[in-house]
């Protein structure tokens, strides 16, 4: 079951960052973004309809940015020109990218410290650290967060953040969904006030 939005029911940062460190070991990044969490938000249910997009179209998205970027390099990274950078986990290397990484984590639930210490773990970016802490601020326990929480302090952010550039890149009006989201969340589909 998706967590909605809007509930009390909140998420364990720990899951949350285990789930956008899965995202970031399965592009080949070597720290965990905003753009990550973005990813990581996208993979319950209920976001899809606020976002009006899929985690599937959002790794789309990001892919299609690396490769215009690197294009402004004059760097050509596609398979044609056999170069390649991260590691290689596509169906072409005979590997499959969901089962190196496993994008299968419950963000509800409490992760228990062997699974996070086993781990090789990602550092934040000092942008997705402050996303982190910023949406945990309001709550007592500051180890708990909400996805809406989340999801707000994540449309804060301007360009050249990798989020804000993400979800331009996916059509969504950050500033009306954040209006909408601090309005009660009326008129956003799947979510309740």
């Amino acid at each position: 079951m998706g967590t909605d939005i809007a509930s009390p029911q909140n998420l364990h940062v720990w899951a949350l960052y285990l789930r956008a460190s899965d995202e970031a070991l399965r592009r080949g990044d070597r720290r965990v973004g905003t753009d990550h969490l973005i990813l990581a938000l996208l993979a319950e249910p209920s976001m899809d309809a606020i976002l009006n997009t899929t985690l599937q179209r959002a790794r789309e998205a990001l892919a299609s940015l690396d490769h215009d970027a690197l294009a402004t390099l004059d760097l050509d990274l596609s398979p044609d020109a056999g170069a390649h950078v991260g590691p290689r986990l596509d169906a072409d290397a005979g590997g499959d990218a969901d089962a190196a990484h496993p994008s299968t984590r419950t963000l509800t639930m409490k992760p228990r410290f062997r699974e996070v210490a086993r781990r090789d773990r990602l550092r934040l970016t000092p942008a997705a650290k402050a996303v982190l802490e910023d949406a945990s601020r309001p709550n007592r326990r500051r180890a708990y967060v909400t996805a809406r929480q989340v999801l707000l302090a994540l449309l804060e952010l301007r360009a050249p953040d990798p989020a804000a550039v993400l979800l331009d890149a996916l059509g969504v009006d950050s500033s009306a969904l954040r209006r909408r989201l601090a309005e009660g969340v009326e008129g956003v589909e799947g979510v309740e006030s």
